[in-house]
């Protein structure tokens, strides 16, 4: 690369990154100020530190139920997506057959799809059959949206894994399903994990059903953070202080799997 091509690409990925770090370094700034420093005219990035907006945050006992909800949410439809994703994504991978192709198209189209189409036919039944504001309702729903999202993510790892090595396992053995749990799993473990953290994510980021399909109970935390814009005006410094507790739980996951991004970038499939 040439050294005026290179300066051009550092420039771009700084201006890429800025934008990317910006809005959460000024939400991390606001979530320390008072009222008057957030409000301040030229804006200041650091004013009079204070814990008053966490302290009242943490102590919100509608918000901290709501964030357990996302919690609990989150961590399930994890499971179910992947308990549904694996063996699905390892049958396709292993299929031969002409079906493959559209199974695979109607995998992609369900996730695909606009969320806004399922919302009228999911309230009605969910309201039939009182699913409505509960947790499961929220779980069974994002694991429809996040399962076919699993699926693509793992089908292309278990495609890495060369067949002979379950072949093997067989000769010595093991029978179908001890070749999948014990050697086609543990190779795929990057991408099992890269497929974890996303599911996870989509989960604790979904909006709309959250809206939607909760009242009280199920609220999560995403949209208990509208409680602080009411008629009185909108509370800043309480919104910045749930955000940054709100976007806590996916930066410690990702950071604590890290690894596993850079097998899944590597595109391997070692364990």
């Amino acid at each position: 690369m040439k050294p005026g091509e290179k300066l051009f690409a550092y420039v771009v990925a700084t201006i890429f990154i800025v934008f990317l770090v910006a809005p959460v370094v000024w939400l991390l700034s606001t979530s320390f100020k008072g009222q008057l420093d957030i409000f301040a005219k030229p804006p200041i990035l650091i004013g009079d530190f204070t814990l008053e907006n966490y302290r009242e945050v943490l102590t919100d006992r509608r918000f901290m139920g709501s964030f357990l909800n996302s919690v609990i949410i989150s961590s399930l439809t994890v499971v179910f997506s992947m308990l549904l994703a694996l063996p699905a994504a390892y049958g396709l991978s292993r299929l031969r057959s002409p079906a493959k192709i559209p199974l695979l198209s109607w995998v992609l189209l369900v996730r695909a799809a606009p969320g806004m189409i399922y919302v009228i036919p999911y309230f009605m039944v969910f309201n039939e059959v009182g699913l409505i504001d509960t947790r499961v309702g929220l779980v069974l729903i994002n694991t429809v949206f996040t399962a076919p999202l699993a699926i693509w993510i793992l089908i292309s790892f278990f495609d890495g894994i060369p067949y002979e090595i379950e072949e093997a396992a067989r000769v010595d053995g093991a029978t179908r399903f001890q070749a999948f749990t014990k050697v086609a799993i543990p190779m795929a473990a990057p991408g099992i994990a890269s497929a974890a953290i996303l599911v996870f994510i989509f989960s604790w980021n979904e909006f709309l059903f959250a809206l939607t399909m909760t009242r009280f109970e199920a609220k999560t935390a995403a949209i208990a953070i509208l409680n602080y814009m009411g008629y009185e005006g909108t509370e800043w410094g309480k919104i910045a202080a749930a955000g940054i507790l709100i976007l806590l739980p996916v930066a410690i996951f990702a950071i604590g799997i890290r690894k596993y991004f850079v097998q899944t970038a590597a595109g391997g499939v070692k364990g």
